[in-house]
């Protein structure tokens, strides 16, 4: 199987949808939000980086990086 990855461009969004619900479905640790995430940090401009990969033309895969900030929460408990 060829993969050929590039950017996501405009129309992707649909398949990414697909891909992402598919990717998480048996996943034990899921919650099944994944793909709705991934939906609303594409409309937030969030995406630092957004691929996909593609087999015969179709999407087979996706990844995408996003900024997140961390903070430093210190539990009292002993």
């Amino acid at each position: 199987m060829d993969i050929e990855v590039s950017n996501e461009k405009s129309g992707d969004d649909a398949r990414i949808h697909q891909v992402t619900e598919q990717a998480f479905l048996s996943a034990p640790h899921a919650d099944h939000t994944e793909q709705f995430i991934m939906d609303a940090l594409r409309r937030a401009g969030a995406l630092t980086v957004s691929k996909v990969a593609k087999s015969d033309g179709e999407i087979v895969g996706h990844v995408a990086i996003s900024p997140v900030t961390l903070s430093n929460l210190v539990s009292d408990e002993k």
